[in-house]
């Protein structure tokens, strides 16, 4: 790429990706693993000094993408890899936030100029949202986690099927709004106006019913009454442990956060299941950007062994919260966290490798702003978070440090 073009904010010139003249098809594993004595090929990598802050936060415009792939790009799991893309190890970058095709095409370019691959969750779980991942992963022979998680609000939640009005006809959570604060009152409010109807509401109020709860996920837990979605039947959504957020001094609104922009975990785990044959003694990984864990559980749920885990994650409860499910779940492997993503320098990076042998995989979750305080119900909450591309660069940056110190270390 062009790196002039790049520190300048625009579009680099793909030289060597564009077309992919030199690109060779996608195998089950990648041309050297860890392990491997293939003759090293000459790559420079160069350093990251040419991510400067010209691209820092760009606000996402929700209006910009739908649940659909942004124009500039098509769907072909069939993807060509060229052989850079395609040298140790794995790698895996995904958004679960709505992000533009103008960002979307920023972070091809800087990861090899590979193309998204665009899911909704809707054909995995009862939440529809729609993720988008870049990864040097194969795309043949994958599979579903088993079992399968409730598909439809009915299946997650059977025993309130006999309260779900005829026109209610939602069978898939909206990712809208997880946050429940100030949705009592309304759910008081829409109760009182349903009682006082006795339940006979006219066309244009079931409309307006209705949109109250598609926006804030509202629920039927009895006759005529609707309360906010419970944590515990988002992280069964979500695929996560009962009550894997519960955990001391984490307010609810910050769990229901953190939660939003987690991984779906049946999702991630369809495209990540190949992992399996190719790493049947278990894995290694450095995870950037944890969260709640949501790689982590991920790989556990598809029965990969996590032989180590490098977990970089900013938000000390949500260290706690991984660190907590990594004992109770029974986890042998080694697990180190690190609090930030700047203290994986060149010399932490060899250092790592060297204690953990390899990395044969590298994750990263999610590179947004948050807001300074998170927004109330109706405040916009799908428009108020940045893309920061900082925080991407960092990514970028650590990727490429950990396949210069595999090379080196072959």
């Amino acid at each position: 790429m062009n790196t002039k073009e790049t520190r300048k904010g625009k579009r680099p010139r793909q030289e060597h990706i564009e077309g992919y003249q030199e690109a060779q098809p996608r195998h089950d594993s990648l041309e050297e693993n860890c392990a491997g004595e293939q003759p090293k090929q000459e790559y420079d990598y160069g350093s990251s000094s040419y991510f400067e802050h010209e691209w820092v936060e760009e606000k996402v415009n929700s209006d910009t993408t739908t649940f659909g792939m942004p124009k500039p790009f098509k769907c072909n799991p069939c993807k060509i890899l060229d052989q850079i893309a395609a040298k140790p190890p794995y790698f895996f970058y995904g958004n679960v936030a709505t992000a533009s095709s103008d960002t979307w095409g920023k972070i091809s370019q800087f990861l090899y100029g590979i193309e998204p691959e665009f899911v909704d969750t809707q054909f995995f779980s009862a939440l529809s949202r729609r993720e988008g991942y870049i990864h040097n992963l194969p795309t043949e022979n994958r599979s579903h986690i088993l079992p399968k998680p409730p598909i439809t609000l009915e299946d997650l939640m059977p025993s309130t099927k006999k309260w779900w009005p005829s026109w209610d006809a939602r069978k898939k959570m909206s990712c809208r709004n997880f946050d429940s604060s100030g949705s009592s009152q309304l759910c008081d409010m829409l109760g009182r106006m349903l009682d006082d109807s006795r339940g006979l509401l006219s066309a244009e109020q079931q409309r307006d019913l209705l949109r109250h709860c598609q926006a804030l996920n509202l629920m039927w837990v009895g006759p005529n009454k609707l309360s906010p979605l419970e944590s515990a039947h988002l992280e069964k959504i979500l695929g996560y442990p009962l009550n894997h957020t519960l955990i001391a001094d984490y307010p609810l609104t910050e769990r229901m956060y953190s939660l939003r922009y987690s991984f779906q975990t049946d999702t991630l785990g369809y495209h990540l299941s190949v992992l399996k044959s190719i790493f049947p003694q278990g894995i290694t990984v450095l995870s950037l950007f944890s969260g709640i864990g949501g790689a982590e559980i991920t790989l556990h749920r598809l029965g990969i062994h996590l032989k180590g885990v490098v977990s970089v994650e900013t938000s000390e409860t949500n260290r706690r919260v991984l660190k907590r499910w990594w004992y109770s779940s029974g986890q042998t492997g080694r697990l180190e966290q690190i609090e930030d993503i700047r203290k994986l320098t060149s010399s932490t990076v060899e250092r790592l490798v060297e204690n953990f042998v390899c990395f044969d995989f590298v994750i990263c979750q999610n590179s947004f702003t948050r807001p300074s305080k998170i927004p109330g119900v109706g405040s916009g909450l799908e428009s108020q978070h940045f893309f920061d591309f900082t925080l991407f660069n960092e990514f970028v940056r650590v990727l490429q440090r950990v396949r210069s110190a595999i090379e080196r270390k072959r």
